[in-house]
């Protein structure tokens, strides 16, 4: 899980600041360093959940159930 948040930090850092500098360069836009940040940490907020899920939904394919028991062989029934 540390994995994913990493990454999707770092990404979503790149990403807004990248972003942040061609709206700068091509339209004369200039965005505040406070919005970046509350931009990049909603990007990485969301990709955090959604990894989350991820890991449990790959981790329920895994489960068995501990209500079940090992299955014995019933014995046959002989009609009278």
């Amino acid at each position: 899980m540390r994995k994913i948040v990493w990454i999707s930090f770092i990404s979503a850092l790149v990403i807004v600041n990248l972003l942040a500098f061609a709206a700068d360069r091509f339209g004369g836009v200039y965005i505040a360093m406070p919005y970046r940040l509350a931009v990049v940490l909603s990007i990485t907020l969301i990709s955090c959940v959604f990894g989350g899920a991820w890991v449990l939904m790959n981790q329920a394919d895994e489960e068995v159930p501990s209500n079940q028991k090992p299955q014995q062989p019933q014995p046959e029934k002989r009609d009278p």
